[in-house]
């Protein structure tokens, strides 16, 4: 059954455990079918992370096509390196996907300091774009968790001119969402 992030017709989802954390679900990728509109909304902290860096960057376009999100890993305070780590998460997946690089947007979340496992995101996106389905955004959902005690996906449909329109969406986190989108990845 379609929830959450692939409740719109044209997405597609999965979530998997790619080992960045111990026996649980850690890397969540959300693909549309299809170029789409895109925007977002980022911390306005002027210490962001890599990932916050590149996805803000990649956004410009106004356009996305994929999302990849890890957790365990925040991919925070890692300096330079993590910044190229961040950069080839969104190159791995645009080639696994077929699109254009500046349409991946990438997200982690999880310890600070600590360098992204490469090896492991690689060999997981791979994995996860075998898995894609408009039946997973529950699993995505759950692969972005970190503290949290259950996903947190909606979706809600209604009707715009006489055309039903469909959104639907995942977050994570409890309470963090202050000052201004702190550690809170929402899609």
């Amino acid at each position: 059954m379609t929830s959450g992030v692939t409740a719109p017709r044209g997405f597609r989802a999965a979530g998997i455990e790619a080992g960045i954390k111990k026996d649980a679900p850690d890397l969540a990728l959300v693909v549309a079918d299809t170029d789409c509109t895109a925007a977002g909304v980022f911390t306005t902290n002027r210490a962001a992370a890599p990932p916050v860096a590149v996805a803000r960057e990649h956004l410009a376009s106004g356009r996305a096509r994929a999302l990849v999100v890890n957790s365990g890993c925040a991919n925070a305070a890692t300096g330079p390196g993590g910044r190229a780590d961040a950069e080839e998460m969104a190159a791995v997946t645009a080639r696994a996907v077929g699109c254009a690089v500046y349409d991946v947007l990438v997200a982690s979340t999880g310890v600070i300091g600590v360098r992204l496992p490469m090896d492991r995101l690689r060999a997981g996106i791979a994995s996860a774009v075998a898995e894609l389905s408009a039946d997973h955004g529950g699993d995505a959902a759950r692969a972005i968790m970190t503290t949290d005690t259950k996903p947190k996906e909606a979706s809600v449909t209604v009707t715009l001119g006489g055309t039903p329109c469909t959104v639907g969406g995942m977050a994570k986190g409890a309470g963090m969402i202050a000052p201004n989108m702190a550690t809170m990845p929402a899609t």
